[in-house]
């Protein structure tokens, strides 16, 4: 349902008043924290404290007004132009059974290159690209320059990543662009990138929150299509995946331990769940693909999987680590990050956590190794 404040005059009104908002709370919110005592966390730095505030605001504002940020992706997306690249849409008979057209169709996408894109002359085939979707909730776009060179940094210092392809899929805005549209584009960015002579086995897909989520339906649409033109990666990573998605989203996160010190809102993933869920309820052929929790699965590739021990999403990450881990066969590493709340790959800098941030990329690189 569409909020009163995401249309005009109304959201410019809003806007203003979360502008005077912001003002009064940095000094108030700072003074507050200097006391130890009234942390969230007693352990939590004054730093951590005070940007978990701002990013809850945030994220409650993008909610309230429906603030996607895709307009901005898309002009920094023109501006770094030598970094971009288009994927176009694959052979039609790689989007089967649940992604068949329908409401939803595939639809070209584009993404960027750090540090830039191979040239005609460069071999691939023993280049290691990590193949990136960023979060947000399947609402807000995150795909950004800046956003896309902290990950790559990381991907590339310790993952030993000679490439970094940053993928922004298509936002859930309307029926068209609901489930399992951006799932169509993983299939597109996956395809685009194995068709410039990649070898599948030093591709590594990684995703963040939402994003997260997506990379696993993904490796289950791969293990269940079994197509030689769509061969497995080499591995698999998830950053705070959001395994849990339901048509209550809201409540069932202001139901998990550390809702309440946690960045995220439950405001922002009800607006998520409400556009990116299918019309109806789902099927038990899709509920998998959407939430994956409790519905384990049998996959070849390596999985790889972060949480921090401050969020809200710990527990449902780490019992679905636990879940996969039990079928037999399947390689899978749980990594916790002490006292990190949501998505340390995208708040790391801000957070002053780049040595968590090394370590847990450090462990990912050893397993996969």
């Amino acid at each position: 349902m569409s909020s009163v404040w995401s249309n005009q005059p109304f959201k410019a009104l809003y806007t203003v008043f979360f502008v005077l908002k912001l003002v009064v709370l940095v000094p108030l919110v700072s003074l507050r924290y200097s006391l130890r005592a009234a942390r969230s966390s007693p352990e939590w730095s004054l730093r951590v404290c005070v940007l978990a505030v701002f990013t809850r605001e945030f994220f409650d504002y993008y909610a309230r007004t429906r603030s996607h940020g895709l307009a901005a992706v898309q002009a920094a997306h023109v501006k770094a132009n030598s970094q971009f690249s288009l994927a176009e849409v694959a052979d039609p008979s790689l989007y089967s059974a649940l992604l068949a057209p329908g409401a939803a169709k595939p639809a070209p996408v584009g993404g960027l290159w750090f540090p830039g894109p191979p040239t005609p002359e460069t071999d691939l085939r023993h280049e290691k690209v990590v193949l990136h979707f960023p979060g947000g909730a399947f609402v807000l776009a995150f795909g950004t320059p800046t956003s896309g060179k902290d990950v790559a940094g990381v991907m590339t210092r310790h993952l030993k990543a000679t490439r970094t392809f940053v993928a922004q899929y298509r936002l859930s805005t309307d029926d068209s662009t609901r489930f399992p549209a951006a799932l169509q584009d993983l299939v597109t960015f996956y395809c685009h990138i194995l068709s410039l002579g990649l070898d599948p086995k030093n591709v590594i897909l990684s995703g963040d929150s939402a994003a997260g989520n997506l990379v696993i339906a993904l490796l289950r649409y791969l293990e269940d299509l079994r197509s030689p033109r769509l061969p497995l990666p080499g591995g698999a990573m998830l950053w705070s995946p959001w395994v849990h998605v339901t048509a209550e989203a809201g409540r069932d996160y202001a139901g998990c331990r550390n809702s309440d010190k946690d960045v995220l809102t439950a405001s922002v993933l009800q607006w998520g769940a409400d556009a990116y869920l299918p019309r109806g309820k789902p099927t038990a052929d899709t509920l998998p693909f959407i939430s994956p929790l409790h519905h384990p699965f049998r996959t070849s590739v390596p999985l790889f999987i972060n949480a921090g021990g401050s969020e809200a999403f710990f527990d449902s990450a780490k019992d679905f680590a636990r879940e996969m881990a039990e079928v037999r066969g399947n390689r899978i590493r749980f990594h916790a990050t002490d006292l990190s709340p949501h998505n340390l790959l995208m708040s790391h800098k801000g957070l002053g956590m780049n040595h968590q941030m090394e370590v847990a990329a450090k462990d990912a690189y050893s397993f996969f190794n």
